[in-house]
């Protein structure tokens, strides 16, 4: 079977499997696209026919009572100003690792049931995340807790809220000494506050902050650099070069959303100009994917790669860098080409760059890349500073050595945990679970019975942060504020409400908290206008910390520089050994999104596993140890034993290996126990993720993957062998070539012209449409969550997703690319590219042609739309869509959902019953909910009032929707694009949806803004 070629011969491939055509692949081929042997059954006989027919009856009339009875009950008083049915907006936000995130939250009824972006926040920007989406799965999770439980005397008891509130205030009474409490990280001013006044009320208490995963190396980093801990915000949007080093701003970063925004903006070529991105990285990141100029090397090797960066800028173009940098250790041993480019680009454009340092990587690194910063002038520009909001906390790391040190010493005699789950994901050799045991009184707050409250003597059943009062503090400061959208279903209480349960008799309600925290910080106004105007905004505008301009820090320095020495030091001293990379999980983080099914399933945007983590390795590795995909090895480090199943990836560097943390929870819930394999083990309180001496030992067990990779593969050999030439489904070109010959993608269609057997129908009214730029999407799978939020779209689990059974109707394909002629082993530099995929709403649609009970149809304005009530199942459609987009119901996969799992059904979406097809309608139902306003209204649909989940909720803004009847649309607009295509055009299927070609930049093109030469100037204008 051919791969996809562009204009150079350049090969497209998913997977290893397909690139080598492997039985396993073709054969997965063929059940996409069943030849013509599968309905050739054998004649059939008279008893046959009548027992098929009988049988066909009488399922037939079990039809009829499919449903059990239900009834509809109205309001007994209505809330004023609220109609039944029709949804209501609330500005909220979502709070991870001490960084807020602006939503909007839409409720049916007090029902929320969808989470967007909040487009006045300045992190959200009106997007969202796929973890963000997801957050409303897990409101409604029925195994999250609904008890408070004390465990005494190896026995349980359920408690009530003032049963516990006794028992603490007795305890603190008995025993004020000794007193702790461990926190997540937390950016809300109403939790500090109480947080204060908790320590000025009990002597001596200790307050403890920590996150398995955060960005304390570049906090510590800044504090070498400028003498102090800052906090590093950036703004891609002012620069014209990039160059990151093991980071993955455009996914991981707290601003990942706006940075991602920012990002795609500067990838569209205007005036013959285009942004650049370096990435040097030891496995592929989305930021990797979308790099011009990209290196794979050793994570403990980056530190030596921005080593060279820097001498290479000081030695060639005479930019000072501070005494303390002068003569770089490790500026040899490294990719010669790639560090002159960045040197050069970065000099080139002196104030209108970025150099960024990922969170992996030791302070050292994060002060020599601030030196670099202050160096070339981005200090203002491409990177401002702010004061970092609790200076005086230690390290995460630190403080939860400290707290560990504390117990064994047995100096804690109350320890109060404030969410986490610091017994599954403290460090392993501080043994926290054998510590906490013996401290005498322990509560731990958490939205499970998971493994840290199962050895606590009280659990208490916290609140969603969909159910709470709150507030938090986005990446650069500004107060972004929480408030709940339904009561607590399990009677469930946030942080700051328990905090006040252990010094006030009485509840205090975290309403009253937050309010009069937000009193006291806007004094001189009216504070009821003031705080309506927060709850509606979700933000209060101009509360951003203040700029700060610090200088340089020659002591911190120097110190740095004794660290990258040693850094450099221990990776040429073991240059030869295999190393592991710990990754924070691109789904389920470090497992506190374990129990979210959405996510589970949810394929990883590059491996495109789900339901497991799996050890990432190079092919050139795996061939010289002697594994496969799907071998399980056991991986020994830092005392410890693994076994771990294999994924081989393109791209990563060769004796690296990466896996994911986050998986192996022991007491998760329902669906995320025992997914995976826990990691955790490997880590150690020295804190780094970078582990060197690995072993790997092949166990000769194999172990299947649960991978969509090669799901709903698009036959090209099959439509080859009817004589067509196949043009790209990715399309892309480097900008000088684009700008040379801007119809280069057009020239790519090679086909007879394509004439219609029939008057082609005209559209009155609106004719919908989609475009899907491929420059601007990084892959990030925030699409395809809304789009499973948005219409009721089934989990089927990891089996099901083996059977190539998943149901999501919208996926991102994933591509490799190599030059003709590689071989399936040499494949280490391989390029990635990432394309959505879903129903493109052919005109001539086959799906169409081929529904022997007319299922699918085409509506009046261009959709093609399906009838569920008249679906038999057949999947005729899907045998004849070349795109395998359509999914079938196999099972009914609601019938089991527990009541509250069901609440978060969307009602303006059909809940599909087992034995039917679906497939994506353009979100019809927003549709429909526009044109009714509109109506009512008595005007036309404005351009941009109609906007499909997954475009609504797209960090980049790579999907367009909008009416093709409509020239000044926006739709339209991109569709006259000179880099606008249509896939599989030569089948004369006419779809709607279109793609926009993707652009690289490589370091060395014209195209770049290397013409400008004043340092720069480009940038500063964007600034």
């Amino acid at each position: 079977m051919p791969s996809l070629t562009d204009t150079t011969g350049a090969r497209y491939w998913r997977s290893l499997d397909e690139l080598a055509r492997t039985p396993e692949f073709r054969e997965a081929v063929r059940r996409e696209f069943p030849d013509d042997e599968w309905d050739r059954l054998p004649p059939a006989t008279r008893r046959q026919f009548l027992r098929v027919m009988g049988a066909s009856l009488g399922l037939a009339g079990l039809t009829a009572c499919r449903w059990p009875k239900e009834e509809i009950v109205p309001f007994a008083h209505r809330p004023e100003e609220r109609i039944p049915g029709v949804p209501q907006q609330f500005a909220t936000s979502l709070e991870l690792a001490g960084a807020a995130l602006g939503v909007l939250v839409t409720s049916y009824d007090g029902r929320p049931i969808m989470v967007e972006g909040n487009p006045e926040h300045p992190d959200s920007l009106g997007a969202a995340t796929a973890v963000a989406q997801a957050a409303i799965l897990g409101l409604y999770d029925p195994d999250r807790s609904r008890r408070i439980v004390l465990r005494e005397a190896g026995q349980e008891y359920v408690k009530d809220w003032d049963e516990f509130a006794s028992d603490a205030a007795r305890r603190f009474v008995e025993s004020a000494e000794g007193v702790a409490v461990l926190s997540e990280a937390s950016s809300s001013p109403s939790l500090l506050a109480v947080k204060q006044r908790f320590l000025e009320t009990v002597p001596g208490a200790r307050w403890y902050e920590y996150e398995p995963i955060s960005r304390d190396n570049e906090r510590e980093g800044l504090r070498l650099a400028h003498g102090r801990p800052l906090r590093l915000i950036p703004h891609v949007d002012r620069t014209r070069v990039v160059a990151c080093f093991d980071v993955d701003p455009l996914f991981e970063h707290p601003s990942a959303v706006r940075l991602a925004r920012q990002f795609a903006a500067l990838r569209e070529p205007r005036d013959g100009a285009m942004s650049r991105l370096y990435v040097a990285e030891s496995s592929y990141t989305l930021t990797g994917g979308r790099a011009d100029g990209r290196i794979a090397v050793q994570a403990s090797e980056v530190a030596a790669v921005l080593a060279a960066v820097a001498a290479r800028i000081a030695a060639d173009y005479g930019i000072g860098l501070p005494d303390a940098l002068v003569d770089l250790p490790g500026a040899g041993g490294v990719d010669g080409d790639f560090v002159a480019a960045v040197a050069a680009d970065l000099v080139a454009h002196r104030g209108a760059g970025l150099v960024m340092v990922g969170p992996r990587q030791a302070p050292e690194v994060h002060a020599l890349a601030a030196a670099l910063n202050h160096a070339l002038g981005n200090v203002g520009i491409g990177l401002t500073y702010a004061e970092d909001p609790d200076p005086d906390r230690p390290p995460h790391a630190a403080a939860i050595v400290e707290l560990t040190s504390a117990m064994r010493d047995g100096s804690v005699n109350t320890l109060v945990i404030l969410g986490g789950n610091p017994v599954y994901d403290a460090p392993a050799d501080l043994e926290f679970a054998e510590h906490l045991s013996g401290v005498p009184y322990t509560v731990h707050l958490s939205l499970h019975d998971d493994e840290t409250s199962r050895r606590c003597r009280w659990h208490l059943p916290r609140a969603h942060q969909l159910e709470e009062w709150g507030d938090g503090r986005a990446w650069d400061g500004t107060w972004t504020c929480r408030q709940p959208l339904i009561e607590p279903l399990y009677g469930g209480r946030s942080a700051v409400e328990v905090v006040t349960t252990l010094l006030e008799p009485e509840p205090v309600r975290g309403h009253d908290v937050v309010r009069e925290v937000a009193r006291a910080a806007a004094p001189g106004v009216d504070f009821e206008r003031f705080w309506r105007q927060a709850l509606h905004d979700g933000i209060v505008p101009g509360t951003a910390w203040p700029e700060q301009r610090p200088e340089l820090y020659g002591p911190g320095l120097a110190r740095a520089r004794e660290g990258l020495a040693e850094i450099v030091r221990q990776e040429r001293a073991s240059a030869n050994a295999l190393e592991l990379v710990l990754v924070a999980d691109a789904k389920v983080y470090d497992g506190r999104f374990a129990n979210n099914g959405w996510l589970q399933e949810l394929p990883d945007a590059i491996t495109k596993v789900t339901w497991d983590n799996a050890l990432t390795i190079a092919p050139t590795t795996a061939r010289e140890l002697g594994i496969a995909d799907g071998d399980v090895v056991e991986l020994s480090a830092v005392d410890v034993s693994l076994e771990l199943p294999v994924y081989v990836l393109p791209g990563t560097a060769p004796f690296s290996c990466a896996v994911s943390v986050g998986y192996g929870r022991a007491a998760a819930g329902s669906v995320g126990t025992g997914v995976g394999v826990d990691t955790f083990p490997l880590r150690r309180s020295t804190g780094t993720d970078i582990i060197r001496g690995v072993n790997l030992r092949p166990t000769g067990r194999r172990y299947r993957l649960a991978t969509t990779q090669d799901h709903h593969a698009i036959d090209t050999l099959g439509f080859a062998e009817r004589n067509f030439r196949i043009g790209n489904l990715v399309r892309e070109a480097t900008l000088d070539a684009y700008l040379a010959d801007p119809e280069l993608f057009h020239h790519m269609d090679h086909h007879p012209p394509l004439e219609q057997l029939w008057k082609a129908h005209t559209y009155e009214g609106e004719q919908w449409g989609m475009a899907i730029d491929l420059n601007a999407c990084t892959g990030c799978n925030a699409c395809v969550v809304a789009c499973q939020a948005e219409n009721n779209i089934p989990l089927v689990g990891r089996q099901q997703v083996i059977n190539q059974r998943e149901m999501h109707w919208l996926r991102i394909d994933r591509y490799f690319k190599t030059p003709p002629g590689v071989a399936p082993d040499q494949v280490d530099g391989a390029e990635m590219v990432f394309q959505p995929m879903t129903c493109v709403h052919c005109e001539n649609a086959p799906c169409e042609q081929v529904c022997p009970v007319a299922a699918t149809q085409h509506t009046p304005d261009g959709l093609n739309a399906m009838a569920y009530n008249r679906c038999i199942g057949t999947r005729y459609c899907s045998n004849n869509c070349p795109f395998k987009v359509r999914r079938f119901n196999f099972f009914n996969y609601h019938k089991t959902l527990a009541d509250v799992s069901k609440m978060q059904f969307n009602p303006e979406v059909t809940v599909r019953s087992r034995g039917v097809m679906e497939k994506c309608t353009f979100c019809v139902q927003r549709i429909q909910s526009v044109r009714i306003q509109a109506r009512n209204d008595r005007r036309p649909i404005r351009d941009g009032e109609v906007v499909p989940a997954c475009a609504q909720t797209c960090p980049s803004r790579a999907i367009a929707f909008g009416n093709l009847n409509d020239p000044e649309s926006e739709v339209s607009k991109l569709r006259g694009s000179h880099r606008a295509y249509a896939t599989l055009v030569e089948l004369n299927i006419r779809p709607r949806t279109h793609y926009l070609a993707r652009l690289s930049n490589p370091a060395g093109r014209s195209g770049q803004d290397d013409r400008q030469s004043e340092h720069g100037s480009h940038g500063k204008e964007s600034a």
